[in-house]
């Protein structure tokens, strides 16, 4: 292990130190702002969006914040000199951010860290420190590469552990597919701070006001439907509302229903109106209800300075998938916690979060004692956020209160990450897989990972899935023959380890379908069942003789057999018999009527032979 890497995981444990700040912590800021200003950002900000991106930045941080802005191309210059944030500062930074560009030839990042936070040392005292880093590039100090290489090494190796020593967080925007991406996702991981990447720069603004809000943590009101609730504690309300192009001009309406605009707004308003945005500051604003005649944006707010706050514990910028942790709010007013009775009983607080799945269902927090509350009625709400109902990816935690007479409202963004990564590839044959489970050894410790793998198929089936695990459990490798089975199966993944803070960890990977190759095994068809024998027709039978009876045969005297067989052969003599009787009966008839038949016919001859003799004599 490298003397830089060496010195990544050293810092991965002390993480927990420095990003959980404790709820009575100082609130105010301090705030190093690095913008690059390479060649390479004529194409990747043509606009030069970083300016109102600025601007908005500058125009949020609150007058209790330390604050500077720094370029950097080949050589780094101040550009808004350090001081505290106010209206003045505030003049001087939007008109000095006009002068923003492109004239560099390189990307000076490790200057640029060292000279912005030079003045740094020792405790933070009272404020809280953070460096705000906008590139589109490499690390790039020479056309020599193995200067670049060593300036890389040195970030890595000397400024980063010195930031993390003096409890910096560096929070780091990539503006470019091009940028590095591996340093960029280091100063935020290592530091407890926010990594994001943005494909054009008409994403800046917003990406800006994500970390405005983890760096100056600011009091904020619900905003729905563009409708919020002023009370009489606030002294100062700060709307910022996102304007599309060709968007028509945004108005506000007090309680008192005297609409204002831009032009028009009264005295107590200062108005901003940028490209893309209006940020308007209200002094002593009216108490009730305001709205804003604007199109609906879920990243619209009204930010609030006010003497009643409610303060949260701080929320890691990256939680792994499957763990919970506590997510603790209370109440101040002039910087003391509330724990009178009556305040408390009336104050209800929920949560919600926002994710790829959506919006979930608000959830109360409780101050009752159980779980994961330690004591009730102490003044410290307890939410237990994480676990499986916490989808993976980048979400927003958004906290509410409400009391008889104030509404109050925190943001927190987050990023839920998975322990392990599952990948599937194909080899050049088309027949095989490879499968590769690797640790993020930033999350967890790879010595205490413990995998089990299997798939399933469509009726639920499961089949384990050997993995070969390499020396020190640095995950697990398989392969899948596709040949092997036919139709769709699922490779799922359970992973348990300890974090790098010592909390044990259970993950279920999403499952990774594939699909066998193996052609299904022919299902013979039933063969048609033979036709029905044709039965044959009875020959007739010749008739008896009229004259001769046949005589019934006598009964055979039945064989003294078991009971079983005897009542078997019993039942076949007399339907025998019954056959013969039968039969002779109908003889019987046969005869007797051809019989009866043929006298009459005699008789008739006879009576008309003697009738024609009669006749004869008569007339003879």
């Amino acid at each position: 292990m490298t003397k830089g890497k060496a010195w990544i995981v050293l810092l991965l444990l002390l993480t927990p130190f420095w990003c959980g700040q404790s709820l009575g912590a100082e609130e105010k800021a301090d705030v190093r702002i690095l913008i690059d200003v390479s060649g390479s950002m004529k194409q990747n900000d043509p606009k030069n969006l970083r300016r109102p991106a600025l601007r908005l930045l500058v125009g949020l941080l609150s007058a209790e914040t330390r604050a500077g802005v720094w370029t950097f191309g080949q050589y780094v210059n101040m550009q808004i000199p350090l001081g505290q944030v106010d209206k003045a500062w505030k003049r001087r930074a939007r008109k000095s951010s006009e002068s923003i560009g492109s004239p560099g030839q390189f990307t000076n990042i490790e200057d640029a860290l060292k000279r912005s936070t030079e003045d740094w040392s020792g405790p933070p005292g009272p404020y809280r420190r953070s460096v705000i880093l906008l590139t589109d590039g490499m690390v790039d100090i020479s056309r020599d590469r193995t200067k670049n290489t060593a300036s890389k090494k040195r970030i890595l190796a000397r400024i980063l552990p010195r930031l993390a020593e003096l409890q910096a967080t560096v929070h780091t925007i990539a503006l470019s597919k091009n940028a590095d991406h591996e340093l960029m996702k280091q100063l935020a991981t290592v530091s407890g701070g926010w990594y994001e990447q943005v494909e054009t720069a008409e994403q800046l603004q917003k990406v800006f006001l994500r970390i405005f809000e983890k760096v100056g943590k600011p009091d904020a009101l619900p905003l729905q439907d563009n409708k919020f609730k002023v009370d009489e504690t606030i002294t100062e309300a700060t709307l910022l509302v996102f304007r599309k192009p060709g968007a028509q001009e945004t108005e506000v309406v007090p309680p008192d229903g005297k609409l204002f605009k831009a032009d028009s707004a009264p005295a107590s308003v200062s108005w901003h109106r940028d490209k893309g945005y209006d940020m308007l500051t209200i002094s002593d604003p009216q108490p009730g209800e305001w709205r804003i005649r604007a199109e609906v944006d879920p990243d619209n707010r009204v930010m609030i300075v006010t003497d009643l706050k409610m303060k949260t514990s701080e929320l890691p910028n990256r939680l792994i998938q499957g763990t919970s942790l506590p997510v603790i709010v209370e109440f101040s007013d002039h910087g003391k916690l509330i724990r009178k009775q009556e305040f408390l009983d009336v104050v209800n607080v929920s949560a919600m979060q926002q994710d790829s799945r959506g919006s979930s269902e608000a959830r109360p927090i409780q101050d009752d004692g159980r779980q994961p509350d330690k004591a009730a009625n102490d003044g410290l709400f307890t939410l237990a956020f994480g676990g499986e109902s916490v989808a993976s990816g980048v979400g927003e935690l958004v906290l509410n209160a409400t009391g008889p007479t104030f509404v109050r409202e925190k943001r927190m963004t987050y990023e839920i990450v998975p322990p392990v990564n599952l990948e599937v590839s194909p080899r050049s044959d088309g027949h095989l897989l490879d499968v590769r489970i690797t640790p993020d050894a930033e999350l967890i410790d790879p010595a205490s990972l413990h995998l089990e793998t299997w798939m399933e198929n469509a009726q639920g089936e499961q089949f384990r899935l050997s993995l070969n695990s390499p020396p020190g459990a640095q995950g697990g490798s398989g392969e899948i023959d596709l040949m092997g089975f036919s139709g769709p199966r699922q490779i799922a993944v359970k992973a348990s380890a300890k974090s790098r803070t010592g909390e044990s960890v259970t993950y279920f990977d999403t499952p990774v379908e594939v699909e066998g190759m193996k052609m299904p095994e022919p299902v013979a068809k039933p063969e048609p069942p033979p036709p029905p024998p044709v039965q044959a027709e009875p020959e007739p039978q010749p008739e008896p003789e009229p004259e001769v009876e046949p005589e019934p045969e006598p009964e055979p005297e039945p064989e003294v057999k078991s009971e079983e067989e005897g009542s078997w052969v019993s039942a076949l003599i007399w339907f025998g018999v019954i056959n013969l009787l039968l039969i002779g009966g109908g003889a019987a008839y046969w005869w007797f009527f051809i019989r009866n038949k043929r006298a009459m016919v005699s008789l008739v001859d006879e009576n008309a032979s003697k009738a024609g003799v009669d006749e004869a004599v008569e007339n003879g």
